[in-house]
């Protein structure tokens, strides 16, 4: 510490001891002003519930089959419904509290002022919650407390009641339209594969295999027309080398292949074959003519074939090209159908959990609400603190003091010490130090001592006050009270 600063110190140590009175007097004063406040503001009163929320074995028990709903969502709606305005109104109607309201308006303002002064607070790890209200009235506080605990167990209650058997009624609702609508499915894809069942019979490969073979039926045909046509050609115009009746019996075989015995062709040529044996003598022209007129009649039927087996290969071709559509259509009717039958599936399912979570909420087995310490008539004031407003003034006074002593002196402009006359350039030709007069001094003495023994006492009063508030004992009641009763 410099020199400078010890000096200023001094020099407020000083100030402080010689104006000590100053700061006592405003220590006791403040000090019993907030004693008289503390007792004189009304006090108001604290009511408590504590209700424990009960997890049921049951729960445990049933736990992947049933839906029960979790404590935080729970909890998380408790404040709302509770501080509701129809919770509140009841509240209020079976207090008797709603007669003194005669307006909407009034009753509206008081709802509202009732929830701001109402907590609700939650112990996760416990599992409890409290509720707490303040008031003026302890029996008020108390009665409020406990019949909204009440109410909001008892509408709890009926709510998720109510809400179980509508969920129960929804599903129910929707396993039938889901049923509905599955056998609708079924009858589409019954009526498509009606209607494309040879398509949908067939195998692909086979009827790339059928393709294969008629084209080389197909190939056949056509070299044996172009023979035929070849053969046509070399047939002189004028006639034959004679009755050719073998070369008739051979075109007679392959109109067989294609014909039956009764089609005219084949009939026409066993004639001509039946007139040519009956005539051998017959020959030149007339066999060559009969031979051109069996070839003609073969690549008859060989145009015939060959028509058909194009007909068939286009056939077998287009369902090809149609069997990936077909298909497609009934996967997708098969994919509707097996959504249609997940969800129903689902549905029954979840029914089923409805159907005991529906039991439980309406025997209360799933989670129910336990008042463990309903809230009792408070009979210690949560307000005024008085041990605090007390030692507060205690702080509150000195700071006063010290602020009376040290603010004038402060703000006073007067030259203090010797420094100060050197900075405003002034000559400094002595120092006199203060002398005291012996007898003054003995009867300030005096006087400090008993003004600062008569301080002591009261401040001790004050003191002993204040720890006997904190301690909460009922003695400065009792005191008050049959002070109160004398005088009333």
């Amino acid at each position: 510490m410099n020199h400078e600063l010890y000096l200023e110190v001094r020099r407020y140590t000083r100030l402080l001891l010689s104006r000590k009175r100053v700061v006592v007097v405003a220590v006791l004063l403040v000090m019993t002003l907030g004693m008289a406040a503390s007792f004189l503001l009304p006090r108001k009163y604290e009511a408590t519930s504590t209700v424990f929320i009960e997890q049921s074995v049951i729960g445990d028990l049933v736990k992947g089959i049933a839906v029960t709903p979790s404590m935080e969502a729970k909890i998380k709606v408790l404040a709302l419904a509770m501080l509701s305005r129809e919770s509140l109104s009841q509240v209020l109607r079976i207090l008797d509290k709603d007669v003194y309201l005669n307006t909407d308006a009034e009753r509206e303002e008081y709802i509202a002022k009732l929830r701001d002064r109402i907590s609700i607070k939650l112990d996760e790890k416990r599992g409890v919650f409290f509720i707490t209200y303040a008031d003026w009235d302890p029996v008020f506080a108390r009665d409020l407390v406990n019949t909204i605990t009440q109410v909001y167990i008892e509408s709890n209650t009926a709510a998720k009641r109510n809400e179980s058997l509508e969920a129960t009624r929804f599903l129910s609702a929707q396993i039938e339209s889901f049923k509905k609508r599955i056998d609708a499915v079924e009858d589409e894809v019954n009526r498509y594969k009606a209607e494309h069942g040879m398509q949908l019979a067939v195998d692909e490969t086979i009827i790339r295999y059928e393709i294969a073979e008629s084209e080389k039926k197909l190939e056949a045909i056509r070299g044996r027309r172009f023979a035929l046509e070849t053969q046509q050609q070399l047939l002189p115009s004028g006639g034959g080398d004679g009755g050719n009746v073998a070369e008739m019996e051979r075109q007679l075989k392959v109109l067989k292949t294609a014909y039956t015995d009764s089609h005219p062709k084949v009939v026409r040529l066993k004639d001509q074959i039946a007139v040519a044996r009956a005539n051998p003598q017959r020959g030149g022209s007339g066999a060559a003519t009969q031979t051109r007129a069996m070839i003609r009649a073969e690549l008859e039927g060989i145009r015939m074939q060959e028509e058909a087996e194009l007909r068939t290969i286009e056939d077998k071709r287009l369902l090809l090209r149609e069997m990936p559509t077909i298909r497609t259509g009934l996967e997708e009717l098969l994919r509707k159908k097996q959504n249609e039958t997940e969800i129903y599936n689902q549905l029954v399912t979840r029914y089923g959990q409805s159907e005991v979570s529906k039991q439980m909420e309406i025997e209360n087995k799933s989670m129910t609400f336990r008042i463990v310490d309903p809230a009792v008539l408070p009979e210690i004031p949560v307000f005024p603190n008085r041990p605090l407003i007390i030692f507060g003034s205690l702080v509150l006074g000195i700071g006063t003091g010290l602020a009376l002593v040290i603010l004038p002196y402060m703000m006073g402009g007067a030259v203090r010490s010797v420094a100060d006359l050197r900075v405003l350039n002034q000559r400094v030709l002595a120092v006199l130090p203060v002398i005291p007069k012996p007898e003054e001094e003995r009867r300030r003495r005096k006087a400090d001592r008993i003004f600062m023994a008569g301080a002591l006492v009261y401040f001790s009063l004050l003191l002993a006050v204040g720890i006997l508030e904190a301690m909460g004992s009922p003695y400065l009641e009792q005191v008050i009270g049959r002070i109160s009763g004398w005088r009333s």
